[in-house]
């Protein structure tokens, strides 16, 4: 199958799966709640219903440094009121995804949330190791092979003599780092993906057929997994063009920056969706005739 027929499949088993990107974004919606309501709470209590809380912009250096100034023995408090909905986010991340591509994998209909939420238990532990996995994955990325980069850079940057080198050897750095990022992404999701479609139990030999898969279709598989990236670039860059449109107050000003957010919010999953979806396409149509 080609790139293009993999993304336009893709496209049609994201739509035809609506339930899945309601149970997302009413779940991320839940968890946003419950990080920023602690934050929130002590804004209201600290400010109340004063002009200053009316007017507050919150980047305002003074007041940020009186509030961190009163608030400094709970900092314990207030740092694990956010860590620990973060690493539980972190761990219903991993619960997710295996109720996403069950779902997408699942060729005889449209499943319930029974269904959903029953693939998300059965590859809970697997999508686990698989995210252990991709500590070590991420550390040889960006702690070896772009710690060697900038090692062989460094003699270029001490002998600069204009200031645009450092600049387009930043540019360079940060394209790198975009297309490392890539690469550890495309090949964790071929991984959870074949973990799913055979029923595979060990993730290590998972991992080595994701590898061994990619490895004869690297440049057709990366450019898919790029184009859709720069679909989702696209896509932020145009919700941050218009979001300078809507008005900064006011009610109606308030409601279209909240739904607009929402907007993108919903893009952004569904465009996790899309790269789980066609990336499946891809796998199932080069698996017969994978030798």
């Amino acid at each position: 199958m080609g790139v293009f027929k993999a993304i336009g499949n893709g496209i049609g088993t994201a739509f035809r799966r609506p339930r899945v990107l309601l149970t997302l974004w009413a779940v991320n919606v839940m968890c946003a709640l419950l990080i920023v309501a602690p934050f929130s709470v002590l804004i209201k209590s600290d400010l109340g219903h004063s002009l200053l809380g009316r007017g507050l912009e919150l980047l305002d250096i003074l007041w940020l440094g009186e509030f961190a100034y009163r608030y400094q023995s709970a900092a314990p408090a207030l740092a694990a009121s956010f860590l620990v909905p973060f690493f539980l986010y972190l761990g219903l991340y991993v619960f997710l995804n295996g109720g996403i591509i069950g779902s997408l994998l699942d060729r005889d209909g449209r499943p319930g949330l029974g269904a959903f939420f029953g693939d998300c238990g059965r590859y809970f532990w697997r999508f686990g190791r698989i995210f252990l996995a991709s500590l070590i994955l991420y550390g040889l990325a960006f702690g070896v092979i772009l710690g060697f980069l900038s090692r062989l850079l460094k003699p270029i940057l001490d002998q600069a003599r204009t200031p645009w080198t450092p600049f387009w050897l930043a540019w360079l750095r940060a394209g790198l780092s975009i297309l490392l990022l890539s690469l550890v992404h495309m090949i964790l999701d071929y991984t959870r993906i074949l973990v799913v479609a055979e029923n595979e139990r060990s993730v290590r030999r998972a991992l080595r057929k994701a590898l061994a898969f990619l490895g004869r279709r690297f440049f057709r598989s990366w450019s898919l997994y790029l184009l859709i990236g720069a679909g989702l670039v696209t896509g932020a860059a145009l919700y941050f063009a218009l979001v300078r449109l809507i008005p900064g107050s006011g009610l109606a000003g308030l409601g279209l920056g909240l739904l607009w957010g929402q907007a993108f919010i919903v893009f952004r999953l569904w465009t996790k969706i899309l790269f789980f979806a066609a990336q499946a396409e891809y796998y199932q149509s080069e698996h017969d005739r994978w030798p």
